[in-house]
């Protein structure tokens, strides 16, 4: 699913894993209630292209919508939003809410435009002009949150809890509840579904953990028993190790090392693709400076703007948000375009930090 200004790892791995029909139709077989699941025809489920998180959030937030119809044929909305914060953060439920809002409006604006064109095909051709247009109905929306934080989700899943006696004024308020899918509440033999799902869930469970040197290895044995069956899950492979090494606890060498034990016997198929993999990754652009130059030189000729008008702006930030930067210019057409993108990230540094 194509989505603009992606600026975080955790972001982008979920966004190529979880908009897999084959994944996130396992997450909801085995994550969700079993009374909700029970209704749904999850053959029937597929992505819609819109995200509604605001560029300033994508730090912090991602999120993925996902159309499924009912056994009884009823069309409903999955929302998946994954909170990579390094925080719980308590208003989470304020923001989900608005982005439900958001998706019903689209909903409703879609509605809008389709009633028109029935009138003006109705008009056209001498008919009753409501004929076919029946009473508008929003279809539901189920939202999940994902969290893979270290800390504990103490959060209440009670939109009351967020108003001072909330409870007394009830009747006033807007209420709704989401379903939690919290890695830290599984062991990892507890995760459920296909390998590409449960490698996935746990990439990001132990991403944040001390144990992620051990745990690696582990993942990477599950894939390769996967690969050996299924060459066309090499994708994937290249998928998780982007993920995993921008982990910056651990160097490119331990994880090519890593990597080179857990897969000696695939051959030099996998090996000449992840080597692609790293050049893909910028490992050979090197420090800070020599990432810089690089992208600081891409925006004047993509720009047509001196480098003395460019370099100041990159100086405040790391290099993962300057390699991210280059990563997004293809998409951008102007240098106000990416002169807000830049300011963005680092008011969400500041927030972050």
């Amino acid at each position: 699913m194509s989505k603009s200004q992606v600026t975080n790892p955790h972001a982008m791995f979920f966004e190529k894993v979880f908009s897999r029909t084959d994944v996130v139709s396992d997450l909801i077989r085995y994550y969700l209630p079993p009374k909700t699941v029970e209704k749904l025809n999850l053959s029937t489920i597929q992505p819609v292209n819109k995200s509604f998180v605001s560029n300033a959030l994508k730090v912090i937030e991602s999120d993925l919508l996902f159309n499924v119809m009912t056994k009884t044929g009823d069309p409903i909305l999955i929302y998946l939003l994954l909170e990579h914060k390094s925080f719980v953060d308590r208003w989470v439920m304020l923001q989900l809410l608005a982005y439900i809002v958001k998706i019903c409006e689209d909903q409703h604006e879609q509605n809008k435009q389709k009633r028109a064109e029935t009138r003006k095909q109705n008009l056209e051709q001498n008919k009753p002009e409501n004929e076919g247009v029946e009473t508008e109905y929003l279809n539901p929306v189920i939202p999940v949150v994902l969290y893979h934080g270290k800390s504990h989700w103490n959060v209440k899943n009670d939109f009351f809890a967020l108003f001072n006696k909330g409870r007394t004024y009830s009747k006033y308020l807007p209420n709704y509840k989401y379903e939690l899918i919290n890695t830290a509440d599984f062991t990892d033999d507890d995760f459920k579904g296909g390998v590409i799902l449960r490698v996935s869930l746990m990439a990001m469970k132990h991403f944040f953990m001390d144990d992620f040197d051990t745990k690696v290895p582990e993942l990477l044995n599950l894939l390769a028993d996967l690969i050996k069956q299924k060459d066309s899950e090499i994708g994937f492979l290249e998928v998780l190790l982007r993920y995993l090494s921008t982990n910056r606890n651990y160097d490119s060498n331990w994880l090519k090392t890593t990597f080179k034990k857990t897969f000696k016997d695939k051959g030099e198929k996998i090996m000449n693709t992840i080597a692609d993999l790293w050049i893909e990754r910028g490992e050979k652009i090197g420090e800070k400076i020599g990432i810089k130059k690089v992208v600081a030189r891409q925006m004047s000729k993509k720009f047509n703007m001196g480098l003395n008008r460019i370099t100041p702006r990159l100086n405040p930030l790391p290099s993962d948000a300057i390699m991210e930067l280059g990563e997004h210019l293809l998409s951008m057409n102007t240098f106000e375009e990416a002169y807000q993108w830049i300011n963005e990230r680092k008011k969400m540094i500041k927030m972050t930090a």
